[in-house]
């Protein structure tokens, strides 16, 4: 039931928190009626302040708070909002529907806590496995209830955007957010290397000039960590194809390349170092696949854990 950060984790989180392609996915993803309920100019991400830490190791942290239209002019802060709740998912989980469940219970007993009174809460699941989705959508799925029991039972289905069953033209939004979520679809495929221009050159198109350098690290890093047909080399050439002119050596792109590169260098060694100290202790080595997929920090972390047990068994 646990989600621990991943790469796919940190694109979405990064691109998601571009409010135009967030609100672009709630107006994608609920009915007319719904929207109309909500002023969604007023769109804000909320950065954890309702997610406690044991929670936050667990959860995407992207929740967002948007005020009613229709808002009474004299309504208390808080008062009248709703939150929109993405969760990202890269493979199949089959417990989604209760982790979202209790993701949204513990934000409401914080708003208790704080002495807010409970709001709206949409939750919303953007799924880009490599096979459609054939996990449980509801609670009624989840847990089989005799026939006697439905009614008393609570009813909950996230809404889910399943990327794998779309194709190009059938994903809506703006143009960063279709761009993104193209990018999510074909991560680890080998149709990225023919679809990453094309990709690269509407999201440059559509983002202003002092954010781009920020985007072409995070999908460089992204793309070079979960695509194995594409590597620095490769991705440097097609940048080269998208920003002739920009491209030179000890340019920011070049920059942002080498960066790449030499954090694939610091994995390797951080997986090294994991390797040989879990042989020392005698535990069974974690796959590479496994190792890739967590960020550095992570990799870290484990290590002090393990020279730790280290340097416990010796005393």
């Amino acid at each position: 039931m646990e989600q621990l950060p991943t790469p796919h984790n940190n694109f979405f989180s990064f691109a998601l928190s571009h409010l135009p392609s967030a609100r672009s996915l709630i107006e994608t993803q609920l009915s007319s009626a719904a929207l109309a309920e909500l002023d969604l100019q007023t769109l804000q991400l909320e950065f954890g302040s309702f997610i406690d830490p044991d929670l936050r190791e667990k959860f995407s942290d992207l929740l967002f708070s948007v005020r009613l239209a229709r808002e009474k002019a004299d309504a208390k802060a808080g008062d009248a909002l709703v939150y929109f709740l993405f969760e990202h998912k890269s493979q199949i989980d089959p417990l989604t529907v209760l982790q979202l469940l209790s993701y949204i219970v513990r934000i409401w007993e914080k708003r208790l806590r704080d002495g807010l009174p409970l709001c709206p809460i949409v939750p919303l699941v953007v799924y880009h496995g490599e096979s459609g989705w054939t996990a449980a959508r509801s609670l009624v799925e989840l847990i089989p209830v005799p026939d006697g029991l439905p009614e008393y039972q609570v009813g909950f289905c996230p809404p889910l955007l399943d990327l794998s069953q779309l194709s190009d033209e059938e994903i809506a939004g703006e143009p960063v957010l279709r761009n993104t979520l193209r990018l999510l679809k074909y991560s680890r495929s080998k149709q990225l290397v023919g679809k990453l221009r094309d990709i690269l050159e509407l999201i440059a198109q559509s983002l202003p000039e002092n954010s781009l350098s920020e985007w072409i690290k995070a999908i460089g890093v992204y793309v070079m960590s979960v695509n194995k047909n594409i590597g620095a080399q490769e991705y440097k050439q097609t940048l080269k194809s998208v920003f002739p002119t920009q491209f030179e050596p000890g340019s920011l792109a070049d920059r942002l390349l080498i960066q790449g590169r030499e954090e694939g260098l610091e994995r390797g060694e951080l997986r090294g170092k994991i390797h040989l100290l879990q042989e020392m202790l005698g535990e069974q080595l974690t796959a590479n696949e496994e190792l890739d997929s967590q960020p550095l920090s992570e990799l870290s972390t484990l290590i002090s854990q393990l020279q730790s047990r280290l340097r416990n068994r010796k005393s």
